[in-house]
């Protein structure tokens, strides 16, 4: 009779044969595995090096570019030393950093760490070397003992070219021991020793021992590896003694480099350590394979008993009730019922959870159209009241142009100024409402970026507290842009808000007008403006960003903002031809960048300019189409006083009946929107139609009707119109209607 074996037996016999040549082999790849592990641990602290090195070469890159824009101050520029030195002691104010102008021979003009006018300085480190270098290269230093400090110390030296020509150098010194902190930034093992060593070897920073050791000379055998390669590993001596494993990464750029000094008692337990993890894991997995085959053993045996003792049942009659049992033939039915059971309860479930969110969402659906219909309501609301408000505007604007052409006394001339003082403030006004209600027209200009952007800074000023510091920096380039400037002066107020409301403790606002650079935001660099506006608030967090743009959006508490703020910076670019585009992270600040065409147009003050000089009275008939008889009335009474002979007509139905007489007009100056069947663009239309050398001026407030007249190719002034402007574009379509009846006669 053959031996018998349990299921459990048989599973731990098979687990056996596969795992014992497995852990032989492991055994004899014990020797491999050491050599492979001590490489790669120096590949990690090779890798680590590289990186510290790459933070060496970083921190001095970043002093280089400081340098490099103090060099292109304009009060250096300019030869005036006591502005620019009172500029630089703000950029380094710190005893431990300094800033020195020196002459081509390296003495120096001005130190930022003695008073201005100093006559005794000495010359600069930079003085020797500069003799075997390019004259116009950037210079760092290796470590040396600053005379006027009197600590060890590096720095970053570049050339001051004005007008093509050398005038002097700029650099910047540090005290080594703020690499000191630098380091400890970086969080190296305590027991690893960091150093920083300059071009020649010596010492600048060290994490173990630096007040005893920086400025000396590194171990001869770690100092020739350093002068021979850019990178490599060595078992060598610490300067203090110690037994390591000194690793060195060499920086591409400034050829200073970083060595890390690893313990080689730590390195050997790296290895030790290994291998002992090794060996414990296959053990465990051994033991882990001996009782997972007994579970599963055991596991096999449990359907099996289950089995028989239901058949046991059913063979008695008796009632069998049936258990999972692990084995799937047995336990599918099972199984089945139990996955119906189960997803009739969830699908019961869902579709109450369902319901409940559908009724959640119907609700904030009603609250949202209720809240929509409402501000709707209140923009069409202000839309008409700014409209008639505008109207009346004008009415007083064109009077008071009446009564100066009449000539005033001194006493008339201060009245009717304060008048047009509190007609601009009105007007300013009513730009607001129609903002909100979105019918502003735009009334796009053409400004010059470094003349406005002090008197835009000092506006955006007004809007924050005395907490937060406001900087303005502009390009020394042509920064001409085509934009509404009182919707300009809109967006960065805004932006003024929403920086003050992120800055509660205080911080900086930074203004920058540049030129776009290569391939930023896909936009054509010499053919876009950027307008940055930079602060270091609390920030918006990343799922938040991609929403600031939408009306009505606001991270800001219920009851703090409206959320319009952002969108009509948008809505501004979008408009101009631009586009708007925000960063933001928390904790470090927010930047709004607003990009706009760069225009070859002349500036509107040269127009306005040219305009002003056109004195001369208009010899035209003019149709005044308006069915506002005091609107009517005024802009009647300025034409006339300018020279025009006026007829006016209510409506654009009677407007057609005057045409049709046997003398036409010259200009046609129309309202678009009027009571009747003819409105101002389809006026404009049969007028066109009509083959008459008739000239057409349309005006509106609204901005629609404005966008909708100007992409049909006619000509719209948007109310109120200064009379100066109405007269201006008077005279210039009636001298075109003159010369084409000239043309087709």
């Amino acid at each position: 009779m053959p031996r018998r074996f349990s299921v459990r037996s048989w599973l731990v016999l098979l687990a056996l044969s596969v795992l014992l040549p497995t852990l032989l082999a492991a055994v004899m790849s014990i020797a491999y595995f050491y050599k492979e592990e001590r490489q790669s641990s120096e590949a990690r602290v090779l890798e680590t090096a590289r990186a510290m090195s790459m933070v060496v070469d970083r921190e001095l890159a970043r002093r280089e570019g400081v340098v490099k824009t103090l060099a292109k101050s304009p009060a250096l520029v300019q030869g005036n030393l006591e502005t620019f030195y009172r500029y630089a002691r703000d950029i380094a104010p710190q005893p431990d950093m300094a800033v020195v102008l020196s002459d081509i021979s390296g003495q120096q003009v001005l130190n930022t760490r003695r008073p201005f006018g100093e006559g005794s300085l000495p010359r600069t480190v930079f003085s020797k070397l500069r003799e075997q270098a390019d004259p116009l290269a950037t210079l760092v230093s290796d470590l040396y003992f600053a005379p006027i400090g009197k600590q060890y110390s590096f720095a970053v030296e570049v050339p001051v070219v004005v007008d093509g020509r050398l005038r002097h150098y700029l650099s910047m010194g540090g005290y080594a021991n703020y690499l000191q902190d630098l380091l400890k930034e970086q969080r190296l093992p305590d027991s690893w020793i960091g150093t920083v060593v300059d071009r020649n070897g010596f010492i600048v920073a060290r994490t173990i021992g630096a007040e005893q050791f920086v400025g000396k000379l590194v171990p001869e055998a770690l100092l020739k590896q350093l002068m021979a390669h850019q990178e490599g590993a060595l078992e060598t001596l610490s300067i203090d003694g110690r037994p390591v494993l000194a690793v060195f990464s060499k920086g591409s750029k400034y050829g200073w480099s970083f060595v890390i000094g690893v313990p080689q008692a730590e390195v050997a337990t790296w290895s030790a350590l290994a291998l002992s993890r090794f060996a414990s894991t296959a053990a465990l997995l051994a033991v882990a394979v001996v009782i997972g085959a007994l579970w599963v053993g055991r596991a096999l045996t449990r359907p099996v008993v289950a089995l028989k003792h239901a058949a046991h049942a059913l063979g008695q009659g008796s009632a069998a009730t049936f258990k999972p049992t692990g084995v799937v033939e047995i336990d599918e039915v099972a199984v089945a019922m139990s996955d119906a059971a189960d997803s009739l309860r969830n699908a019961s479930a869902v579709t109450q959870r369902r319901i409940s969110e559908a009724l959640e969402q119907a609700e904030q659906a009603h609250r949202a159209m209720v809240q929509g219909q409402r501000l709707e309501a209140v923009a069409h609301l202000t839309g008409g009241v700014a409209h008639d408000f505008n109207n009346l505007l004008m009415v007083v604007g064109t009077n008071m142009h009446i009564l100066r052409r009449t000539g005033l006394s001194a006493v008339q001339e201060s009245c009717v100024s304060k008048i047009e003082r509190a007609v601009s403030s009105g007007t300013k006004l009513t730009r607001q409402l129609l903002t909100f209600s979105r019918r502003q027209p735009m009334r796009p200009e053409v400004i010059d970026l470094r003349e406005q952007l002090p008197s835009l800074t000092a506006l955006m000023r007004s809007a924050l507290h005395s907490r937060i510091e406001l900087r303005s920096v502009v390009e020394p380039a042509r920064l001409h842009v085509e934009v509404d400037p009182n919707e300009l002066e809109l967006a960065l107020i805004n932006l003024a808000v929403n920086a003050r409301d992120a800055m509660p403790d205080g911080g900086a606002l930074h203004i920058t007008a540049r030129l776009a650079h290569a391939g930023e935001m896909s936009v054509t660099p010499a053919q876009h403006v950027v307008l940055e506006v930079r602060d270091t608030g609390t920030g918006i967090a990343p799922d938040l960003v991609g929403k600031v743009f939408e009306p009505f959006f606001t991270t800001k508490p219920v009851g703090h903002g409206t959320g319009l703020g952002l969108s009509q910076v948008y809505g501004l670019c979008v408009q101009s031809g631009g586009v708007a585009t925000i960063e933001s992270e928390l904790g470090r600040g927010t930047t709004v960048r607003m990009y706009l065409p760069l225009s070859s147009k002349p500036l509107a003050s040269e127009v306005r300019q040219s305009a002003t000089t056109g004195t001369d009275s208009i010899n035209a008939r003019v149709l005044l189409v308006e069915d506002n008889e005091d609107l009517a009335q005024a802009a009647a009474d300025v034409l006339v006083a300018a020279g025009c002979q006026v007829e006016k007509a209510r409506t654009g139905d009677d407007a057609v009946i005057a045409l049709e007489v046997e003398r036409p007009f010259d200009v046609v100056l129309s309202d678009i929107r009027m009571p009747g069947s003819v409105d101002g663009i389809a006026l404009a239309h049969r007028i066109a139609q009509s083959g008459q050398p008739t000239g057409v001026i349309l005006m509106t407030g609204f901005t629609a009707e404005l966008q909708k007249a100007r992409d049909m190719g006619f000509l719209v002034l948007p109310k109120p119109c200064p009379a100066e402007d109405l007269l201006a574009q008077v005279r210039a379509v009636a001298a075109k209607a003159a010369d084409a009846g000239i043309n087709d006669s």
